[in-house]
């Protein structure tokens, strides 16, 4: 499920190449601003555009498979917490520089689709994987993440899908919009392809999560 921070570094890459194409003492910072909030504002019309356009058939599959699930509208994503887990199970960080958390590792076994029941990547229990949330699709950012942590008397916002997040023990089903799966790109996984703009299904348990990889 890695998709190597694009998120992070396509904003950043973009910015970088306003720089470079300005002289040092020329640059004009509140300019490169302003054509970062365009482009922003472009890709944000784009997203919302393919939830709407999603929207009904992720509405249907949810019914059929997900019975009982919550939408949460702005991101097009139905969800249900079938095991809360184990609250106590890990404590959230604040990050060596000081600014957002430090990315926990979990241990999951999970399964994922594509909405017509192909699978195209699946580990159970006895070949469980591991991952840095710093590297994983958005989907399971937003699935896997608290909506919020407050440290040291710091709120920091985390955009989760539920108030605590996923601990040890905690198992979750979802379907999400194309935009945070793989997007425009898509995906090739062994002999199965994820087609760009494919919604996508998870069944994932959260079996353990530390500071450290497994």
């Amino acid at each position: 499920m890695k998709k190597w921070l694009l998120y992070i570094v396509l904003p950043l890459s973009i910015t970088f190449s306003i720089i470079a194409c300005n002289n040092k003492n020329d640059f004009d910072f509140e300019a490169a601003l302003k054509e970062q909030a365009r482009r922003d504002s472009i890709e944000k019309v784009r997203i919302d555009d393919l939830i709407k356009k999603q929207a009904s058939d992720l509405k249907i599959f949810a019914n059929e498979k997900i019975p009982g699930a919550t939408l949460v509208d702005s991101l097009g994503i139905w969800f249900i917490v079938d095991a809360p887990g184990d609250d106590a199970s890990y404590d959230y960080k604040l990050h060596p520089s000081g600014r957002g958390i430090l990315a926990p590792f979990v241990k999951v076994s999970y399964k994922g689709t594509l909405l017509d029941g192909t699978v195209f990547d699946e580990k159970d229990v006895e070949k469980a994987a591991s991952f840095n949330l710093s590297n994983v699709i958005r989907a399971w950012k937003f699935a896997l993440l608290p909506k919020e942590v407050r440290i040291n008397a710091q709120t920091i916002p985390l955009n989760g899908l539920t108030a605590k997040g996923l601990k040890k023990g905690a198992k979750i089903r979802f379907v999400t919009s194309s935009p945070w799966g793989y997007d425009a790109i898509g995906n090739s996984n062994g002999t199965v392809k994820i087609p760009a703009d494919a919604p996508l299904y998870f069944e994932i348990n959260v079996i353990d999560i530390s500071d450290k990889d497994f």
